[in-house]
Formats: C-alpha cells, structure tokens, sequence
C-alpha cells in the first residue's frame, strides 16, 4: 500500500477556468508532495490538541453548560479568524472560490455536528463508548467509495483488507457493555454518526479535488467561513437554552482550560484539516484509527483499569497487530 502520497485532479472545471487559471498555475510549482515527518507532525498535533481540548470541553459543559454544538461553532470561527489573520499577512493567497463547490461540505459538516450533538449528549458519559463503538461503519464507507465509486483509483483491495480489520479492531477496542450508556435517541445517531462523516469527509475531499492545484489555506479558509455561518444560529439557540449552576465549583484548572481552549481547538481543527485534505483516504483512515486506539487506551489509563473488558483488550492487541502489519508492507 502506498502511504502518504497525495492524489489530486488535474482538471480544473470550466468554472474555475476565469478566476483559478493564474492562481492554479502560480501554486502548481510550490506543491510537493506530502512526506513522512510533515503527516507526522500534524497527526502528533492533532492527537495532542484533541487530548487537552476533551478536558476543554468537559470544562465548558460541566461549568458552563455549553454543549457540543456552541463549542463546534467556537472551534469553526476562531479557526477562522486564524486563517483570516492569516491571509491579511499575505501568508495565504487571495481566491474566490463559488458557493457550489463549498456548499454541499459546509451543509454536511452542518449535518454531522447536528448528529453528533444527540449522540454525544454529555449527559451520559457512557455514550462516547457506544459512539467509538460504530466508528468501523465510517472506515466502511471510505473504503466502499473510494474502491467502488472511483474505479479503484483510490483505494485497491490490497488497501481495503488491510485497513478493514484495523478498523474493526479499533471499534471493538471500544466495545466496552460496563460502561455503555445510551437511550434510544443516543443509540439511533451514534450508528447515523459515522455515516454524515463519511459523507462530511467525500464531499470536502471532492471539493478540494474541484479547486486543483489551489492553496490548500485558502479552501480551509473559505471552508471554515461557511461552516461558522452554518453553525451560528444553531449554536446561538443551543447556548440560549443553556443553564448555569450558582453552585458550580470552580478550580484553577478550569480558569486555564476555558482560557487556553481557542489555542486547543485552532490546533485540533487545523490539523484535521490538513490530514484530511492532504492525505490519500488510506492514510487518513490508518492514521484516524490509530488515534481513536491510543485513546482507548488512555481511557483505561485515567480510569486505573476501573472496568477492563477482555474483549476490549482483545481489540487492542488485534488493532495493534494491524497497524505493525500496515507499517511493515508500506
């Protein structure tokens, strides 16, 4: 399996013909392609962000009683307001890029957020375990498209076998009965979840394959300005229907988590950006099912073993096996 080689469309479509052909031809010479210690480093800074930003969150919920769909629109806009700050240093290059291409992306992001908001409600701890439970159905999807719907130019079956147990793996890491919470709702859009991020994850990789050689800052520009304005009205009612607790207790902790916590998310998004959008989609899914297994096991590590499952463990020594199987015929 080829690793960390980034496949793009070399056709512009006649519609970016009049405002892309001088920007396209500008970028072209500067592309390159991925290498090894860059796809490392934004995966090391996407698996660290995500650790802190979890604690982040867990913060602003339990505190604040902000939930997931006003903390998803705070990640898109300071993120935002990262790339624009950006850009007026001239360190990302002006394009107009039509409403047609970034729509359908920014409206399934929209969509998985909205999924993931009853999912993941917070309220039930429990309910991570049952979502990381049906993560292998958005592997699946992938690996359907990509090897089905693209001819085989993305994904051969030499990469679907051997990133399919790895997914499995990782989710059955996860499949913990203990610890499970769930009601019928929560059960319901934790096996939709994986599926709008699967179709969140084709419809902004098409996107990007319909800008060409463009700047790859300037789509997640544009992307993120679309996602805030989505997510706006959305997250205004959800922090509305908020409540704070006069009995709330604070630590010093928390003072540092909420302050730092635009830090977090610009980290933790810029980088699923970058993955997403550089790397080839079995690299990605290598890549995001090796996160999703070392947080299994740092789950154990900060619960003490409390509530170990042999088939838990199982998954683990067989996700590991896979991806030492994955690394050594790459």
């Amino acid at each position: 399996m080829r690793l960390f080689s980034v496949k793009r469309n070399e056709h512009i479509p006649a519609v970016f013909h009049i405002d892309f052909t001088e920007f396209a031809t500008k970028m072209s010479a500067e592309k390159k392609e991925v290498s090894k210690s860059e796809a490392g480093y934004y995966f090391l800074l996407e698996l660290a962000s995500a650790f802190v930003l979890s604690a982040a969150h867990n913060v602003l919920f339990f505190v604040l009683d902000i939930k997931l769909i006003a903390t998803s629109f705070a990640q898109f806009f300071f993120t935002f307001i990262f790339l624009k700050l950006i850009h007026f240093a001239n360190y990302i290059p002006q394009a107009h890029i039509p409403k047609k291409i970034l729509l359908p992306a920014a409206g399934a992001k929209l969509l998985e957020v909205l999924i993931a908001s009853l999912a993941n409600s917070h309220n039930r701890t429990g309910e991570l375990f049952l979502v990381r439970s049906f993560d292998f159905l958005f592997a699946g999807c992938i690996l359907f498209y990509y090897s089905t719907r693209q001819n085989g130019k993305g994904l051969t079956k030499t990469d679907c076998w051997m990133i399919a147990p790895l997914a499995i793996a990782v989710s059955i890491a996860w499949l913990e009965p203990g610890q499970m919470e769930y009601t019928g709702v929560s059960l319901m859009s934790a096996f939709l979840l994986p599926i709008s991020r699967a179709l969140s994850f084709i419809l902004l990789k098409n996107s990007m394959d319909c800008l060409g050689k463009g700047h790859i800052n300037a789509f997640m520009l544009e992307y993120t300005r679309f996602v805030t304005i989505l997510l706006f009205l959305p997250a205004l009612v959800s922090y509305l229907l908020s409540s704070v607790e006069v009995t709330a207790s604070w630590e010093s902790i928390d003072y540092v988590l909420m302050s730092l916590s635009f830090i977090f998310m610009i980290c933790n998004l810029y980088s699923h950006l970058w993955l997403t959008l550089s790397l080839s989609p079995s690299v990605y899914l290598v890549l995001e099912n090796s996160r999703n297994l070392l947080a299994s096991c740092a789950q154990w590590i900060i619960q003490n073993m409390a509530h170990p499952s042999l088939i838990a463990f199982g998954g683990k020594i067989v996700g590991f096996a896979a991806i030492f199987r994955i690394w050594t015929r790459s």
